[in-house]
């Protein structure tokens, strides 16, 4: 199980879609993603970083994309699920406590739900006190540049404290075409079909100290 350190921001994040912050050229992303259960397939660059601040947990993603698949938003969170995505899953560890969900599509459509082993999903949820989040498109791809509030991580049981550790899960689907069949990218992979809502697909990240 890999561990992704997550470290302190020092100075505040805008959230617009635009990685210009001093934070993500002094720390390096994280780019060891590879083809669920198929590591001799190249993966198309994707590009993620992980922050907290004593306000929330910073995230974003930075990915090269050929073969743009997306749609306009609409009011069912759903329709992301045939689109190019990224992913980031939030969980404590226990195996009978509920995990996290946020799902973003390059055109900016939102799918936040929660879940329990196996697949009990209740897509009711989304964070407390709301969250913000931004998408741009490149001239290669999408950027997805995210906020978690600090009361969102709590009210999902996690902590935002230095030395503190929760898993984590970092995905991303890559499709040639709307609603077609994606190539399944992630963070961990565990050897098994593509199925990101199982144990063994998260990491952990651990969060460092401030400076």
């Amino acid at each position: 199980m890999g561990t992704l350190q997550a470290f302190f921001a020092s100075t505040a994040i805008t959230v617009d879609g635009n990685l210009n912050e001093a934070c993500y050229q002094q720390i390096a992303p994280l780019e060891a993603f590879v083809m669920a259960n198929d590591n001799s397939r190249e993966v198309p660059s994707t590009k993620a970083w992980v922050f907290w601040s004593d306000s929330g947990l910073s995230f974003a993603f930075e990915c090269v994309d050929d073969t743009p698949a997306r749609t306009a938003p609409t009011s069912n969170e759903r329709e992301v699920n045939g689109q190019d995505r990224v992913e980031l899953f939030l969980w404590n560890g226990d195996p009978t406590a509920e995990y996290y969900c946020i799902e973003v599509a390059s055109s900016g459509a939102v799918h936040d739900y929660k879940a329990r082993f196996y697949r009990e999903f209740d897509h009711s949820w989304a964070p407390a006190g709301g969250w913000s989040y931004q998408v741009t498109r490149t001239d290669d791809g999408y950027v997805l540049e995210a906020n978690l509030p600090k009361a969102a991580i709590e009210a999902m049981g996690g902590s935002l404290a230095a030395g503190e550790t929760t898993r984590i899960g970092l995905f991303r689907a890559d499709f040639d075409t709307l609603n077609g069949e994606p190539s399944w990218i992630t963070w961990i992979d565990y050897g098994g079909e593509p199925d990101f809502h199982v144990a063994d697909s998260f990491g952990s990240v651990q969060y460092q100290d401030k400076e």
